[in-house]
């Protein structure tokens, strides 16, 4: 891999800007437009081949199978997908996707007194593996934790969380409430990287997914940059992903005997949760910036519990229509309680750090 390095660092402005010109003009069709979800405040519009989806779809299968699961085997989903309609006052916030034999519960109806429902659904379908925002199942053992109650089902062997930071406070306290492993899977939109968890606990950088190298940041962080294996259409090469690792101190491998790179902690994406006048808590709000054009930056900021503001930086291809369509994207995973308001902005606040975090809310 040393001839890597005659290439450039490639980062997400140059992506953002020249995007087109890195689609391969060897490209195998059909591909598919996708986007990032939006975490550090400016979309990225990514393509891909059906190569590159099905390839994806076989390393998060894998890590299935690091936790227990089996093709067949019951899971439950608690991620963002519009399961039920945001205004939905009462339970089932939950669907079956017998296709999968998969129990597909609502990320954006968590509320303290919808939590006995959702335990409950879980329990009767006694899923070998749930998959989670780290949120959304720490929103569930917080409950539990507070009501001195652990979770009754019999079956489950593991909980694969993905797509936000997990701390190590919330992974011990979904562990024992839970009473299994939480397996943490880290990868991005832009499939340049993946750090998965094995059976031992232990976080491994996936060495045949991609090429990965660890730029220097100080204070003990390195910062994730990787070259991509599978996505023949728009193949990323030295991306730096803005997202940053502590790496393993000592150099012995791990008792699972695979032979892959070891960190010690992920340091990535960080998002509050919108709080909603009906008790709701909903994180994960980047989809709602999935296909609208026109979008710079971005960040959802909240000061008062019936108003949310979508700040953003806008191009000249952000039209009405891209602003209605923005709207109505928010709507679907907020519902009518909330007033949304769409302000265009020539610039948002960074952190102390010099970060644009995606959700801020401060009350």
């Amino acid at each position: 891999m040393e001839a890597l390095n005659a290439f450039p660092l490639l980062d997400k402005a140059a992506v953002r800007e020249h995007g087109a010109c890195l689609i391969s003009d060897n490209a195998r069709r059909p591909l598919f437009k996708g986007s990032t979800s939006g975490t550090t405040g400016s979309p990225l519009v990514l393509w891909q081949d059906l190569n590159a989806i099905n390839r994806e779809n076989a390393f998060i299968w894998r890590q299935l199978e690091w936790a227990g699961l089996r093709r067949g085997d019951r899971r439950a989903w608690l991620r963002g997908d519009l399961v039920v309609p945001a205004d939905a006052a009462g339970p089932p916030f939950w669907r079956m996707n017998h296709a999968e034999n998969m129990l597909m519960l609502s990320s954006y109806h968590l509320a303290e007194s919808n939590v006995p429902a959702y335990i409950a659904a879980m329990e009767r379908f006694d899923p070998i593996v749930i998959q989670a925002y780290p949120s959304s199942i720490a929103f569930l053992a917080k409950w539990l934790d507070a009501a001195g109650r652990t979770y009754g089902g019999t079956a489950l062997k593991g909980i694969v969380t993905s797509s936000e930071t997990l701390n190590a406070g919330e992974e011990a306290l979904i562990a024992k409430r839970f009473g299994c492993r939480v397996f943490d899977w880290y990868g991005q939109s832009e499939r340049v990287a993946a750090i998965g968890t094995c059976e031992h606990g232990r976080k491994h950088v996936i060495g045949d997914y991609s090429f990965v190298e660890f730029l220097q940041a100080g204070d003990g962080l390195y910062e994730i940059v990787g070259t991509c294996f599978s996505n023949l259409a728009m193949p990323l090469v030295r991306y730096r992903t803005g997202d940053y690792v502590k790496l393993e101190e000592a150099a012995a491998g791990c008792e699972c005997g695979r032979h892959f790179p070891l960190v010690a902690a992920i340091q990535g994406r960080v998002d509050d949760a919108i709080k909603l006048p009906d008790g709701r808590h909903v994180v994960r709000l980047g989809h709602i910036f999935k296909g609208i054009e026109g979008i710079l930056e971005a960040q959802i900021r909240q000061e008062q519990l019936d108003q949310i503001t979508i700040m953003i930086v806008a191009a000249d291809s952000f039209s009405e229509i891209e602003k209605a369509k923005l709207n109505a994207n928010a709507r679907d995973r907020l519902g009518s309680g909330v007033g949304i308001r769409i302000a265009e902005v020539s610039s948002i606040p960074r952190s102390k750090g010099g970060k644009l975090r995606s959700v801020v809310c401060t009350i």
